[in-house]
């Protein structure tokens, strides 16, 4: 994505971008003009095939349409020294995409085999093809996403109970859904598995040990029975499940709170706690 342009300053550059026109520092000079820094990194990301046929990058212009270095004689270095290829270079000569090759090779090697295990290679792969490779590696150098592959490239074993373990995170949800699509790991219901996740904690939210004991068989036998008959879980039945549990449990812990056992459950009871549920 390119960077937001700041307010142009014609008293600090006063000659204009020949390319946008606007009043920006000059970074190079082309034999089209000078040219400021958003237009020059825009050049750089400009692919398609220039009129001659050549494919790759076009940062010149002529007669409005892109074209290629040579045609244009724009001075430019955006050959790859690591796969050859004509691209923006990150560092040290190479491209986003080699370097985005090499970041993620280090992050998912083990140390101890100096090898990736056969289970992430499919995952390497995937993060290596990114579509934009620099959004790729803003992705990767995150601290937390970094140190989630390189926990992921020590793990013991890949399932879906181990990711279970890891903490709750968009990450864990990105990288599992790599590992699903390349087979890694196998198809399951996510939402399923959600609601029976989050029902285990909110069953703990009950005060009271019999309560306790009835929403947990409300949730099993209720909405995880009408779940497991269903071929995949809706979002809609997920998060209604979600309400009208929390609501149970809520009115449960209101009566236990008063000191009201459910058998002395009157209508009137129910609207009070209603009315003090929305306070």
């Amino acid at each position: 994505m390119s960077r937001p342009r700041k307010a142009e300053d014609p008293t600090r550059w006063p000659v204009p971008c020949a390319r946008c026109g606007q009043h920006h520092q000059t970074v190079a000079r082309w034999p089209d003009g000078g040219v400021c820094g958003y237009c020059y990194q825009q050049a750089k990301r400009t692919r398609g095939t220039c009129a001659c046929g050549h494919e790759g990058v076009l940062p010149g212009i002529i007669d409005d349409q892109p074209a290629c270095r040579q045609c244009s004689g724009i001075r430019l270095n955006i050959d790859c020294e690591s796969c050859g290829a004509e691209d923006e270079l990150h560092s040290g000569g190479r491209c986003w995409t080699c370097v985005l090759g090499s970041v993620v090779d280090d992050l998912l090697t083990d140390p101890i085999t100096g090898s990736i295990a056969n289970e992430l290679v499919p995952l390497a792969a995937a993060l290596k093809s990114m579509k934009r490779a620099n959004s790729g590696m803003t992705w990767i150098r995150q601290r937390h996403v970094t140190a989630f592959l390189r926990n992921l490239a020590v793990a013991p074993k890949f399932s879906h109970e181990t990711f279970d373990e890891l903490p709750d995170s968009r990450t864990r949800e990105y990288v599992r859904g790599l590992l699903t699509e390349h087979g890694v790991l196998p198809r399951r219901d996510e939402l399923r598995t959600r609601y029976e996740n989050w029902a285990a904690e909110a069953i703990e939210r009950t005060t009271e040990p019999q309560n306790r004991e009835l929403i947990r068989r409300y949730v099993r036998w209720h909405h995880q029975r009408r779940m497991n008959h269903m071929d995949e879980v809706t979002r809609g039945t997920f998060l209604r499940a979600k309400q009208q549990v929390t609501v149970a449990i809520d009115l449960l812990n209101w009566l236990t709170d008063h000191g009201i056992s459910l058998p002395d459950l009157t209508q009137a009871h129910l609207i009070c706690s209603s009315h003090l549920s929305r306070a």
